[in-house]
């Protein structure tokens, strides 16, 4: 039997051919996908994914689709998508338990609004908590690791499994879960209530004056320099603005590459190839990119 078959017998969700990473991921570029699968709930993607693992089947896990920058090619295997999951979150006694699926900016607001827990540095991170977790994703000298507690995950032989940060291995826009066959499905922090709403608001205006938010994008590019940011590496070489294809340095902010309308993959790739090599060559600086490569 094969995983569509499976699926549809089952009934653990949707099965679609002929879809395009195009279409799912921020920065609109990418080829096409072999199987695309979306889960109707948990207990579908438990045994979806079971399915998977014991047949040693190709798959790609994508949320929001920020962040990932996909081949030209046909991606030949099974895309699990997330972002159709239902999630919601509770708060007891200051600890905040949280679906992985929750869009990681929403739930800074929706905490801000209710002044129950400050996770404000979440505000303008894109995509989902699972893919925030999975990364260490961080802004204004905070990050999720300073929050978490636990995380819940689903392993490689079908068991739910529970991890403490300890666990985690986190380091910069790090985790072990980059090492590991594993979905994150939940997620408790510790939080405490706090005013963040009016912070939020202002620093959505800087970042809409800073960043190229109205254009496509995967969000910042390159990790950090521990002695210099990216954007001035990258301006430091006269790129802004620099562009290849139809891909290009962002004006507004060097270290985003928007896709001006019809780039593909391999023009943003060869931007970025074309930036870390010469900053090591002109700074003797190595730039590592951020975003996952499908």
């Amino acid at each position: 039997m094969t995983f569509n078959q499976y699926v549809l017998e089952e009934d653990l969700g949707t099965i679609e051919s002929g879809k395009s990473f195009k279409e799912l991921t921020t920065i609109g570029c990418g080829g096409l996908i072999q199987t695309l699968y979306t889960p109707k709930d948990i207990p579908c993607l438990i045994k979806a994914f079971s399915y998977i693992i014991k047949h040693q089947l190709n798959y790609f896990i994508i949320g929001n689709g920020s962040n990932v920058l996909a081949s030209d090619e046909m991606f030949r295997g099974i895309v699990i998508q997330l972002k159709k999951l239902p999630y919601s979150y509770t708060v007891d006694q200051g600890i905040l338990t949280c679906s992985a699926f929750y869009p990681t900016s929403r739930l800074a607001y929706d905490l801000a609004a209710e002044q129950i827990g400050d996770l404000s540095f979440l505000g303008g991170i894109p995509g989902l908590l699972g893919g925030a977790i999975y990364n260490n994703s961080g802004a204004y000298l905070d990050d999720i690791s300073k929050h978490l507690l636990e995380v819940e995950y689903l392993a490689s032989d079908g068991s739910v499994k529970t991890m403490n940060r300890y666990s985690c291995g986190f380091s910069y826009r790090h985790s072990v879960f980059h090492h590991m066959d594993a979905i994150i499905l939940k997620a408790k922090f510790k939080i405490e209530p706090k005013e963040t709403l009016s912070l939020l608001e202002k620093r959505k205006k800087d970042r809409l004056l800073s960043q190229p938010l109205d254009s496509k994008n995967m969000g910042s590019i390159f990790k950090n320099n521990p002695l210099i940011p990216a954007w001035k590496v990258i301006d430091a070489l006269g790129m802004r603005g620099f562009q290849i294809g139809d891909a290009a340095v962002s004006v507004k902010h060097s270290n985003f590459i928007i896709n001006l309308g019809s780039a593909s993959a391999k023009d943003v790739s060869s931007l970025i190839e074309l930036i870390q090599q010469r900053a090591e060559l002109e700074f003797g600086i190595r730039l590592f990119c951020e975003i996952s490569r499908v």
